[in-house]
């Protein structure tokens, strides 16, 4: 029965990854068959879920949803926010279920390879478009993609990857290679989200390498040195990497000498945030439910921008978001939510879970990353497998 329910793990595992790069509906349909998993193996295991912090953690998010819920019911728009909730309980629920079935190791393997397979695309693409790729690249636009060509969560997806070829997982093949190429992939391919979280992984887990094996020998001096002097070159002479910095600073430069321009990328979301920084503060736009955010929003926009308008729903900032939908209690408790997982993982030692929620925060300061389909799932699923990987195996 033990291989049976661990390969069956293994399979739904596979349809989940086949669904977020593919299809919406399979990724849909894939947490329905988690949850009937789930709930069948905790049945059977007789687990107490309501004494496990995990599973409370994974509960949480319905209450907090609620506080921007009940203003105007349980309309379309809450709903469909309400349904993206429900993965993490069944995540939660899966993950604990999952522990006598080595969870860590039967999800993120396939996870490694699926984001390996992945890459192909882009850089196939790059390589039979290069003059195409680079006229992409100067206009601050990257590479096709899959996951409908989301790139910043695409970027999440590699760099959750990243994190998961660290874990300490055993007879895991090809860690230190699979770690390479998607550490080089995810530099090349500059979405500039998934730098800085590669950067979060990389020192997180090298200040956690140094405290357990400190720098004493030549030998290991000598290899640091080496990757950081590469690290250097590969941003100095990447042609993907300095058209994106290019872009970037061309991009803040237009916005502070002439203002808003709906063609730019990032001079959108400064001004976004800033309207909806504007409705909070003066028009008290605060504790106004998920439902009114959009209409608020823009109808500011409009004001603020003498006339233009905006087709964005939100900021492009979770905690504004929270802010406006829920008040400034809710934003402080879903902050509390959020970095538990930080506070869990440095009192269990557990570095990765650290990593990845400083991860996942870094990325609600420029997207509303957990308001998506994608962003959820590659929250929670991530979280669950750093939150059990130091689970010992019952004997």
């Amino acid at each position: 029965m033990s291989n049976k329910a661990k390969n069956i793990l293994l399979g739904l595992a596979i349809i989940m990854l086949a669904g977020l790069l593919w299809s919406r509906a399979i990724l849909s349909i894939s947490m329905g068959l988690f949850l009937i998993y789930a709930v069948y193996n905790a049945y059977h295991q007789k687990l107490k879920l309501l004494s496990n912090p995990l599973f409370i953690w994974c509960l949480c998010p319905f209450a907090l949803i609620l506080m921007g819920i009940y203003q105007d019911g349980f309309n379309p728009s809450n709903l469909q926010i309400l349904l993206g909730i429900l993965v993490y309980p069944i995540a939660g629920i899966t993950a604990i279920a999952g522990e006598k079935y080595s969870f860590t190791k039967t999800i993120s393997q396939p996870w490694i390879h699926a984001a390996l397979i992945a890459l192909l695309y882009p850089l196939g693409w790059f390589v039979l478009h290069a003059s195409e790729a680079f006229e992409l690249y100067g206009q601050g636009r990257t590479l096709p993609v899959f996951m409908d060509t989301d790139h910043v969560r695409f970027s999440i997806f590699l760099c959750s990857a990243l994190l998961f070829t660290l874990l300490p997982v055993s007879n895991a093949r090809y860690k230190k290679t699979s770690f390479a190429i998607l550490l080089g992939a995810i530099i090349f391919l500059s979405v500039r989200t998934g730098w800085v979280i590669a950067a979060i992984i990389v020192t997180g887990y090298g200040i956690h390498y140094l405290k357990r094996k400190p720098l004493l020998d030549r030998h290991r001096n000598r290899n640091i040195l080496i990757a950081i002097i590469a690290l250097v070159t590969i941003f100095a002479i990447t042609p993907t990497i300095q058209q994106k910095i290019r872009y970037t600073i061309y991009d803040w430069n237009n916005y502070n000498t002439k203002g808003y321009d709906s063609t730019y990328s990032d001079g959108v979301r400064r001004a976004i945030n800033a309207v909806a920084l504007k409705a909070i503060s003066e028009d008290h736009a605060s504790a106004i439910g998920w439902s009114a955010i959009p209409s608020t929003l823009q109808q500011k926009f409009t004001q603020v921008l003498n006339g233009q308008k905006t087709q964005y729903g939100w900021p492009f900032n979770q905690w504004l978001f929270w802010w406006m939908g829920s008040g400034w209690w809710g934003m402080i408790l879903y902050s509390l939510w959020l970095f538990y997982p930080a506070w869990y993982g440095y009192k269990h030692n557990n570095p990765f879970l650290i990593i990845w929620t400083l991860a996942i925060a870094f990325s609600c300061l420029v997207e509303t990353t957990l308001n998506y389909q994608y962003g959820v799932l590659l929250h929670v699923w991530p979280i669950m497998i750093c939150w059990q990987t130091f689970k010992q195996l019952p004997k």
